[in-house]
C-alpha cells in the first residue's frame, strides 16, 4: 500500500520493479490510492507482460484495528477467484465489482 500516483509508478515500472521481477501469470494486488488513470495503465501493463492486475479497496468497519474489514476488488474474473482465499482471510466481506479494469 503506497501512498500515492507517483509511488506506485516507481514501484511497479521502475528498474527492478513488480512488472519487470513479477512471474508470468502472477497477480499484482494493489490498495494503494491511486487514479482511475494509473490503475488501467496497470492493468494494461500487467497484461502485456502475462500478469495480472487485482485493485483492492478495503473499508474498515466500527470494530476497526479488531479485524474487521470490507473488501471491494476489480480485475480479471479468474485473478479476483485466485486472490478470495487471501481476502476472506484479511476481511470479513468482498465484493467483486461488475467493472474490471481493462486487459
Amino acid at each position: 500500500m503506497l501512498s500515492d500516483d507517483s509511488a506506485v509508478e516507481g514501484v511497479v515500472f521502475g528498474d527492478a520493479g513488480v512488472i519487470s521481477s513479477l512471474g508470468k501469470g502472477g497477480i499484482h494486488i494493489s490498495s494503494s490510492t491511486i487514479s482511475v488513470a494509473l490503475s488501467e495503465r496497470l492493468a494494461a501493463g500487467h497484461a502485456a507482460s502475462g500478469q495480472r492486475f487485482v485493485a483492492l479497496r478495503s473499508l474498515a468497519g466500527p470494530t476497526r484495528g479488531c479485524g474487521y474489514a470490507v473488501h471491494r476488488v476489480a480485475g480479471a474474473p479468474d485473478a479476483v477467484d485466485a486472490c478470495m482465499p487471501l481476502f476472506e482471510a484479511i476481511g470479513q466481506k468482498t465484493f467483486a465489482s461488475a467493472r474490471n479494469p481493462p486487459t
